[in-house]
């Protein structure tokens, strides 16, 4: 019990002298750019002519969040790889829980992912969701609706990429904190803990109220 308050108080202790980190998107170390998945959309339409848009529009997410200072974005190369060990079906469907697994296995802290439609063949219809991986937590959901021209379709991009844009700001501090999370973890299983406690101390700085990191700092120094 005596060693628990104690580890509490110097938890507390350190985050108080540290003080918590502040956003900064231009000023973050590549260690501390969160990374962003954009997986394949599921096509909710028997029209086999809008397959294309499957790949199609994440290649256009990718290609507008790549310009965000505060993040970095799997490569398409690398999305492809993962996503073929999945069995999607013929439409691509893609569950909360499969994005959150796929997501992990790209070292990912959030994912964006959804479906479209076009009920009267000349509109697409997407429905998105911005999911933070580490706890599965939707972040952003967009539902947006726009004629199927190149225009529009790029226009439709660039307003959904800025309001995830604005997410990944105000979630900024606990998503380094799952980053950074990721990284103590990985130094545990390579039995590195001073490497881990490192990185859990820093998760804590980001955003002290960080529970995975927490617990994981706590039961290194038990």
């Amino acid at each position: 019990m005596l060693r628990n308050v104690v580890l509490v108080t110097l938890l507390s202790l350190l985050i108080c002298s540290c003080g918590s980190k502040t956003y900064n998107g231009e000023g973050l170390s590549d260690e501390e750019k969160i990374i962003i998945a954009v997986l394949y959309f599921e096509r909710n339409s028997n029209n086999e002519a809008l397959e294309a848009y499957k790949t199609g529009l994440t290649d256009m997410f990718i290609t507008k969040l790549q310009n965000m200072p505060e993040i970095r974005v799997v490569e398409r190369e690398k999305l492809d790889k993962v996503m073929a060990e999945f069995e999607l079906g013929e439409t691509g469907a893609i569950d909360p829980e499969t994005a959150q697994k796929i997501g992990r296995l790209l070292g990912a802290q959030a994912v964006f992912y959804g479906s479209f439609t076009s009920p009267l063949g000349k509109e697409i219809c997407l429905n998105g969701h911005f999911t933070r991986v580490e706890t599965a937590e939707i972040l952003f959901s967009s539902d947006n609706l726009c004629e199927i021209s190149d225009k529009r379709l790029f226009k439709m991009v660039d307003n959904v990429s800025k309001s995830i844009g604005v997410k990944i700001k105000a979630s900024h501090k606990v998503l380094v904190a799952d980053l950074l999370y990721s990284k103590g973890r990985t130094a545990e299983e390579e039995n590195n803990k001073e490497s881990a406690l490192r990185y859990y101390q820093k998760a804590l700085m980001y955003c002290p109220s960080h529970s995975s990191s927490q617990k994981a700092f706590a039961r290194l120094n038990s």
